[in-house]
C-alpha cells in the first residue's frame, strides 16, 4: 500500500489489532494502519464482512489476517489471546472500535438495549484493553485507541444508552492511561470521540428522524455541523494516536466533529 507510511506516520513492523473492523469507522482505520505499513488484525462478528476487509488491504498491497471475533464473549478474547501467543507473541496497537446503537430513553422500558449497548462498547472495549495490556505489559510499550463518541458529553433522549455506555468507554480510557503512566510503562491510550459520522449508525438515524424533522439535510443540521465526517477523516486521527507521532499523548478524549459541541 502506499500513503501515510511513506511519510509522516511509518507503523513497518508492528502488530495492530481492529475490532469492527468489518464497515465504517472501524474498516477505515484497519485499513489507515495497514497503509501505515502495521500488519493489521482484522476483527469483528460478522466473519464475511472481515474477510473482505482483510482482501481489500492486501488487494492494496498491505498485510492483513481476519479473524471472527465476538468483543461480548470473554471466551472468544481468550481465544485470541491463545492465538495471538502462538503465531504473534506481542500485540502493539489495538483499537477498540465495535460498537452499537439503539434508540431508547430513560423514561421507558430500556433495560434490555441498555444490556445489549453496554455489552458491546463497554464490555467489549474493557475485554479488548484487558488482553491487550497483558501483551504491552511485557514490552512495556504500546497504543490503545478506544472509539468514544460526542454523545457521551451531552444528554440524549434519543439514545440514552449509547451516550451512557461511550461515557464509561472514555472514563476507562483516563483511568487506564493513568494506571500504565503510574507504573512507568510507555502504553499510550487514548480516545477519540467522533460527531456524527457517515456510516451504517447515520444512516440508521436517518431513516428514523429524516421524516419527523424535515428531510435528510434537516437532520444533518441537528445531528452534525452541517455534513457527516467520513470514516477515513476519523481513522486519521486514530492512527495519530496509535503512532509514535503522539508520543507525549494519552489519557486524553478528542473530540473530532468540526466544532459541532463548541
Amino acid at each position: 500500500m502506499t500513503g501515510t507510511s511513506e511519510g509522516w506516520i511509518d507503523l513497518t513492523g508492528k502488530l495492530a489489532l481492529v475490532t469492527g473492523a468489518a464497515a465504517g469507522i472501524g474498516r477505515a482505520s484497519a485499513m489507515a494502519m495497514a497503509s501505515a505499513g502495521a500488519v493489521t488484525i482484522v476483527l469483528d462478528r460478522d466473519e464475511h464482512g472481515a474477510a473482505q476487509a482483510a482482501n481489500a488491504i492486501q488487494a492494496a498491497g498491505g498485510r492483513a489476517i481476519a479473524r471472527q471475533l465476538d468483543v461480548t464473549s470473554e471466551p472468544a478474547w481468550h481465544d485470541l489471546a491463545d492465538w495471538l501467543e502462538r503465531e504473534w507473541g506481542r500485540v502493539d496497537i489495538l483499537v477498540n472500535c465495535a460498537g452499537i446503537a439503539r434508540f431508547d430513553r430513560v423514561d421507558e422500558a430500556m433495560f434490555e438495549t441498555y444490556r445489549e449497548v453496554f455489552g458491546v462498547n463497554v464490555d467489549g472495549t474493557l475485554f479488548g484493553m484487558t488482553m491487550a495490556l497483558r501483551f504491552m505489559r511485557k514490552t512495556g510499550q504500546g497504543a490503545i485507541v478506544n472509539i468514544s463518541s460526542t454523545a457521551s458529553l451531552k444528554g440524549n433522549p434519543a439514545m440514552a444508552s449509547y451516550g451512557a455506555s461511550k461515557a464509561a468507554v472514555s472514563h476507562f480510557t483516563r483511568s487506564a492511561a493513568l494506571e500504565t503512566n503510574r507504573a512507568g510503562l510507555d502504553i499510550r491510550i487514548n480516545a477519540v470521540l467522533p460527531g456524527f459520522t457517515d456510516t451504517a449508525m447515520a444512516q440508521a438515524v436517518h431513516d428514523r428522524f429524516d421524516e419527523k424533522l424535515g428531510g435528510h439535510d434537516k437532520t444533518l443540521a441537528i445531528f452534525s455541523s452541517g455534513r457527516a465526517a467520513q470514516p477515513e477523516e476519523i481513522a486519521n486521527l486514530v492512527l495519530f494516536l496509535a503512532s509514535e507521532r503522539a508520543s507525549f499523548v494519552s489519557g486524553s478524549t478528542i473530540s473530532i466533529d468540526r466544532a459541532q459541541g463548541a
